[in-house]
């Protein structure tokens, strides 16, 4: 019973191993090979790890600065200057009290600049994101195309064969075979056509996954429409909310503002603590060591009323944002009721042309029998051929456009690396 048992379960592991489908070579899995590869990625990374480095950069000016300064001389005896030591080393602190706000607001800068670094990594793996699924839809497309075109490519051939063996037998014209023999010249056209813009889609999916794909397993692993829940308006404001150009904008805004800040700053003067040891005395020989604490005020207000120019810039600039992010914003709102519409669209012709397909393929079959009872033309034949493939070649469109749109909706709601 046991050596049944464990028979039935390796049979059973077997079959799961050989149908288990790549995850790899489905669309979510050809748009992470693309995030693993592409080198808008690597870039957007790598601005990424500079801007924490300036982040990291602004903490530190919290801190003290320390300072070292060695002074080696040699002077005549004569050099009332110089009558004491020959060197002099002085190690100190210089610590920050006040700056009138400048040291806070490069810390609000480096942080907008962090945040503005992330979306902008968002922004370049969203639209990565987009071109792998614009192209994995026309592959997708041209795919069904060219089996439709085939499929109806055999059927021509097929009748025309038999067109052939009924001139023979006198029951058909030298016209009928120049019917079928014509529209057999427009499906070749039409496959090859199928044929070419399924080879172009492919390179471009290799090109942005940076390897070859095999076709029979994107093939055996296409992906089907992404499903899309809830409410408009709750979809709608998670697109806004969510949307790495729109932070992007916003991260822009807050930089903007700590310019301002930094700007006006420079208007205040800077209050420094600095304590210093000392070891020697130019003019003292073998002079005991002294400890000095200094309380320093300074200010710089840089050339004439340049100061002021920085704050009217930084005014202006931060408007100009603003009203970019208001353009935005817009933008979002637009691009995503056009796609919502799409997918509320695509899906009601998709239904409606699959019932026309069913319909036409039966009156194709009803047609086909009634000529070989004599009661059809053969040009009847031949359009309903015809019919049937221009049906199927619209439904490859409508199914390609339906994949491409609520894949994109999904990833405007949820994100491209939450898909």
């Amino acid at each position: 019973m046991f050596f049944r048992y464990l028979l039935v379960f390796l049979l059973s592991s077997f079959c799961l191993s050989v149908n288990a489908k790549d995850d790899n070579y489905s669309l979510n899995g050809l748009i992470y090979k693309a995030f693993n590869y592409h080198p808008s990625i690597k870039s957007s990374t790598s601005l990424l790890s500079s801007a924490e480095k300036s982040l990291e950069s602004a903490k530190w000016q919290y801190f003290p600065t320390p300072n070292i300064s060695i002074s080696q001389v040699k002077a005549s005896t004569a050099d009332l200057s110089y009558l004491g030591d020959d060197k002099v080393i002085r190690l100190g602190l210089n610590q920050i009290l006040w700056a009138g706000g400048r040291i806070d607001a490069g810390m609000e800068k480096a942080q907008a600049q962090l945040s503005i670094r992330k979306s902008i990594s968002r922004v370049v793996k969203r639209n990565l994101a987009f071109n792998v699924i614009r192209f994995y839809s026309a592959w997708y497309g041209s795919h069904l195309k060219r089996e439709a075109f085939s499929e109806s490519k055999q059927e021509y051939e097929s009748l025309q064969k038999r067109i052939e063996r009924r001139i023979e037998q006198g029951l058909s014209s030298g016209s009928d075979l120049l019917l079928v023999s014509s529209r057999l010249l427009q499906v070749s056209a039409n496959l090859n056509s199928a044929i070419t813009k399924h080879q172009e889609a492919l390179l471009q999916l290799e090109e942005l996954v940076g390897e070859s794909l095999n076709t029979d397993l994107l093939i055996e692993n296409i992906s089907t429409n992404y499903v899309i829940d809830g409410v408009k308006k709750v979809l709608l404001n998670q697109a806004l909310e969510i949307d790495p150009k729109l932070k992007e904008l916003s991260g822009k805004v807050k930089e903007s503002r700590s310019t301002y800040k930094q700007a006006k700053s420079s208007l205040s003067p800077q209050l420094n603590l600095r304590v210093e040891r000392q070891w020697g005395n130019h003019n003292i020989v073998n002079a005991d060591t002294e400890n000095r604490i200094f309380l320093e005020l300074s200010s710089s207000f840089g050339a004439g009323l340049s100061a002021f120019s920085k704050i009217e810039r930084a005014r202006l600039e931060e408007r100009s944002i603003l009203l970019d992010l208001e353009t935005q914003n817009k933008k979002t709102i637009t691009e995503f009721e056009n796609d919502w519409l799409s997918y509320q669209s695509l899906s009601k012709q998709n239904k409606l042309l699959e019932s026309a397909l069913l319909a036409s393929q039966k009156i194709q079959q009803s047609w086909y029998r009634q000529f070989l009872a004599g009661r059809k033309q053969w040009q009847d034949v031949m359009n309903s051929i015809r019919e049937v493939a221009q049906l199927k070649s619209q439904i490859a469109d409508m199914t390609a456009g339906s994949l491409s749109v609520s894949w994109r909706l999904a990833i405007r709601i949820k994100g491209a690396d939450a898909i």
